[in-house]
This record gives structure tokens, C-alpha cells and sequence, in this order.
């Protein structure tokens, strides 16, 4: 089983730890390791607020995998993004100020400091964070990738930046640069205390550039940023945000974890063990079955996600981050069903 990095002795002493490396080295363990994360809206503008959120939810339910999600992109915020006050299910700002959605070409952007403002603030949390979890467990901070954080600024004027060929104008070129030196920057000081990214990106499909081949330029462009972090003995999970994935494409890439919305988006968690033996994290509908349905459906679906990879290198997760009213009897039963398929 290749691994990007030796994982046998990696992390830290404790169940949640064990059942990750067995799922990165495809082995058995007491159960599948489960995580499932959401945005803490009203709790998200102070590190003090959004460490205590975070330990809440951890604590409350005892995930394998910590993803920390601070508010919806974060990342475009140093450049003038402003999220709207009003939100979606998941606590996501709806509309926001994009400062330049109205310009024909990019502005020379700055390069602000990665522990200024809210990326200062998220770093502080993260710490706080870790500092204060009461046993060891994995944790990933949730980023968006640098592309992905131009179109957040920029919106669906973005494609008017790219040619036919899916060549970035000179004014975005220069803009993602900017953009990717603040945001290394402050992955590598987050990496310092997190054990892993979740990088989100936009450019891994046909969310923003329909034609395949000029996507395929952007998402090597956008992942060029993975590539930054591919030395180190850190886990590197991406999250591909499309209705068609370039699932194929992106395994050449140094990834440890690959998400995506497999109960609406091919490959389904079968296909996708087929092609890849990289860890998968999914399994779980966040936007049907664990928010509304039965606490057995919600069963049936993750014996069914576990079934499909023969009970090896998943993480049981959903989607994306959870809505805010998800019942908790339906978060512990996705917890419950994990071990009791183990016991099957």
C-alpha cells in the first residue's frame, strides 16, 4: 500500500489516531474512523469563540478526525470579501461584497501578513484548540485554495479572466499569486499545530469553467498549491467542489484524502476505490439523509458507504460541512453504525 509518507509511527497515542492510520494503510481496526464538521455562525470573529465551538462539537461526540471550519471563505476576507448576515442551512453567507466583481481587470493586490486579521484569528484558535482537547486527535484545518479564494472575490466574472484554452489574463495570474504566497504562508504556520489541510477547491470540475480541458488547466494551476506542502509528514486531504469531477486527473497529485459529494457526484465511493487506493472521506449525504431522514436510513447508508470499499481506507464523513439543525440522534447514529459494522 504506498502512502505518501510513513505513517506507521505518525501522530499521536490514542484510538482516534489508530483507526486513521490503519484507514491510511488500508488495514483493519475497531471501526472505520468517523468525522463530520460544520460552521459555527455568530461564534466565528473571535479565536476564544471559535476554539470553544470547535472543543464542543468534538467533545460532544468524539470524532476520529477533526475538520476545523472557520467561517465560509475565510480566505478571501484579507482582500475585501464581506459576507452578507444572511445565511443558508449550513451557516454560510449567502451574498457577500465581492470587491472586484464590477472591474474589468484585477487590481495589484497585496500580500497582507498570515497572522493579521481573520487568518490571525483562525491560527489563534487553532491553537487554542489543540492546546486544550483533553486527548489526542487528528485535526485538519479547512483552507481554500488559492483559485478557489479569486473566484470568492471576483464571482462568475472570474471566467471572463480566462481565455478558450483556460489561460489565466495576466491580471488574474498575478492576483492567484498574491493571493498563494499569504495563504502558504499561512498553511505552514498552521501546519506547525494542525496535523493536516482540507483544501477546498473550485477547479477540480465544472463548478466555474464548464469546458473540460481549460478546467483541467486551472485545477494544475490550483493544485500546483498542494504540490507546496507534498514533503511534508502531513495529511493532505482535498475536497473537489463540482457536479463533474476530474476524478482521474487529480490522483496524480500528492494527496493522502480525496472528499467530494459521492452520493450525488460520480465516481461513487466504488468507482473511486477502483481507481485509487487513497484514503476516501465520504459516504454520508449531509443534505438529505443525514439531516432529514431516520436515524435507520441513516444506518443503511453507512453500511452501504463501508460496503463499498470492502471496509478498508475510508473515512465516513458527509459531503461537506453539516446543516445547523442536523439531529444529533442522527449524528450518533452515523458513530453507531461505524462500529456496528465492525462487529458484523
Amino acid at each position: 500500500m504506498h502512502v505518501r509518507f510513513d505513517v506507521s509511527n505518525w501522530g499521536g497515542v490514542s484510538s482516534h489516531w489508530d483507526r486513521l492510520r490503519a484507514a491510511l494503510l488500508h488495514e483493519k481496526t475497531d471501526r472505520m474512523p468517523v468525522s463530520m464538521w460544520r460552521h459555527f455562525p455568530g461564534f466565528e470573529s473571535s479565536s476564544e469563540e471559535l476554539a470553544r465551538v470547535h472543543l464542543a462539537f468534538q467533545l460532544r461526540f468524539d470524532f476520529d478526525l477533526m475538520v476545523f471550519s472557520p467561517r465560509y471563505a475565510y480566505t478571501a476576507e484579507p482582500w475585501g470579501y464581506v459576507p452578507s448576515e444572511e445565511l443558508d442551512e449550513q451557516g454560510r453567507a449567502v451574498d457577500a461584497h465581492r470587491p472586484f466583481s464590477g472591474l474589468e481587470k484585477w487590481p495589484d493586490l497585496s500580500v497582507p501578513r498570515a497572522d493579521e486579521g481573520v487568518l490571525g484569528t483562525v491560527l489563534d484558535a487553532l491553537g487554542l484548540t489543540v492546546r486544550n482537547l483533553p486527548h489526542e486527535v487528528p485535526l485538519i484545518l479547512t483552507v481554500y485554495a488559492p483559485l478557489t479564494t479569486a473566484y470568492l472575490l471576483r464571482g462568475e466574472h472570474l471566467a471572463g479572466d480566462v481565455d478558450e484554452d483556460g489561460c489565466m489574463s495576466e491580471e488574474l495570474a498575478a492576483a492567484t499569486d498574491a493571493i498563494e504566497e499569504t495563504l502558504a504562508d499561512f498553511c505552514r504556520r498552521a501546519l506547525q499545530v494542525a496535523d493536516g489541510l482540507y483544501v477546498i477547491s473550485y477547479f477540480c470540475g465544472d463548478q466555474v469553467i464548464e469546458d473540460e480541458e481549460a478546467g483541467r488547466r486551472l485545477m494544475q494551476r490550483e493544485l500546483s498549491f498542494v504540490e507546496r506542502f507534498s514533503d511534508c509528514e502531513r495529511l493532505l486531504a482535498l475536497h473537489m467542489h463540482a457536479d463533474h469531477i476530474l476524478f482521474d486527473d487529480i490522483l496524480e497529485y500528492p494527496l493522502d484524502v480525496l472528499s467530494w459529494h459521492d452520493r450525488w457526484v460520480k465516481p461513487s465511493l466504488r468507482d473511486a476505490r477502483i481507481k485509487s487506493d487513497k484514503v476516501l472521506m465520504g459516504g454520508i449525504n449531509e443534505s438529505d439523509t443525514v439531516h432529514r431522514e431516520t436515524e435507520a436510513a441513516v444506518s443503511l447508508q453507512v453500511e452501504d458507504a463501508i460496503s463499498q470499499v470492502k471496509g478498508k481506507g475510508l473515512i465516513v464523513a458527509p459531503g461537506g460541512a453539516i446543516k445547523l439543525d442536523t439531529p444529533v440522534q442522527n449524528i450518533r447514529a452515523v458513530i453507531r453504525a461505524a462500529e456496528l459494522v465492525n462487529q458484523t
